[in-house]
C-alpha cells in the first residue's frame, strides 16, 4: 500500500496547489468556503425574517396606532398573548414536527418577531396622527388608508429602517446560538453556529485546531458590529437630535 500526499500529487501532476486561507478541517474541507457558505445561510435567514417581521409589524402597528380605541386594545391583548409564548418551545416544537429546514426556522422567528416593530410603529402613528397636515387631509376627504400610508408612514420610515437594520444582527446571533446548541441543524447546509459547535468538538480532541473556532467567532463579531454601527449611522442621519445618544 502506498500513501500519497494529495497536495503534493496535485502540484506534481497538474502544477496546482490549492490555497486554504483559513486552513482546512479534519475532513479536508476549505474552512474559508465553509464559513462563507454558512454566512450566506445566516444572512439569508436574517434578511428574510427581518423583511417579514417588518411587513407584519408595520401593518399591525399602523392599524392599532391609527384607529386606537377597541381596535388597539384587542391588538395589544393578542400581542401580549403571543409575547408570552416561549420562543425556545416554539422553535423546538416546529423543528420536531416539520424538520429543521430554513423555511421552518424563518417561520419560527416570524411568529413573535414582529411584536417590537409593531409597538414602534404604533407609537409613531400615535405621535403623528394628530398633526395639522393629517387633520387637513382628513378634512379634505382623504381615506383612512391614504392618510396612514401617504401622510403618516413616511414620517416614521426613518425609525423603521433603523429598527430593520438593527434587527438583522439580533436574528443572526439568535440563529447562530440555536445552531451552536444543536436545536437548529440543517441537513444539507452549514451555518456559522453549527461551524462553531463542530469546531469546539474537534478542539477538545486536537488543541492545534483553534483556528476552526477563531475565524467563525471573528466573523460573527464583525458582522454584528458592522450592522450595529450602520444602524446607528442611519438613526443619526434620519434623526440628528439622537446623535451620540446610546439606546
Amino acid at each position: 500500500r502506498i500513501r500519497v500526499k494529495y497536495f503534493d500529487y496535485l502540484e506534481t501532476i497538474y502544477d496546482y496547489n490549492p490555497a486554504y486561507p483559513f486552513g482546512a478541517d479534519t475532513r479536508g474541507r476549505d474552512w474559508f468556503y465553509v464559513l462563507w457558505s454558512g454566512a450566506r445561510v445566516s444572512l439569508l435567514i436574517a434578511l428574510a425574517v427581518s423583511a417579514i417581521n417588518l411587513a407584519i409589524g408595520v401593518i399591525v402597528g399602523s392599524i392599532a396606532g391609527y384607529f386606537g380605541g377597541a381596535t388597539d386594545l384587542i391588538i395589544e391583548r393578542i400581542s401580549e398573548i403571543i409575547a408570552g409564548l416561549p420562543f425556545l418551545a416554539i422553535i423546538t416544537l416546529l423543528i420536531l414536527r416539520f424538520g429543521s429546514s430554513p423555511g421552518v426556522v424563518i417561520f419560527a422567528f416570524a411568529i413573535s418577531g414582529w411584536l417590537g416593530i409593531s409597538s414602534l410603529t404604533r407609537t409613531q402613528f400615535y405621535r403623528y396622527k394628530s398633526r395639522e397636515y393629517v387633520l387637513a387631509a382628513r378634512t379634505l376627504g382623504a381615506a383612512d388608508l391614504r392618510i396612514m400610508y401617504r401622510h403618516i408612514l413616511p414620517n416614521a420610515v426613518g425609525t423603521l429602517i433603523t429598527s430593520f437594520v438593527l434587527y438583522i444582527p439580533s436574528v443572526i446571533f439568535s440563529e447562530s446560538t440555536f445552531s451552536f446548541l444543536g436545536i437548529i441543524n440543517y441537513t444539507d447546509v452549514n451555518s456559522v453556529g453549527r461551524m462553531l459547535s463542530d469546531a469546539q468538538a474537534r478542539l477538545r480532541v486536537d488543541a492545534s485546531l483553534g483556528f476552526l473556532v477563531l475565524f467563525p467567532a471573528i466573523f460573527v463579531s464583525l458582522l454584528m458590529l458592522s450592522f450595529n454601527l450602520f444602524g446607528n449611522g442611519l438613526r443619526d442621519a434620519f434623526n440628528p437630535s439622537l446623535r451620540g445618544v446610546e439606546e
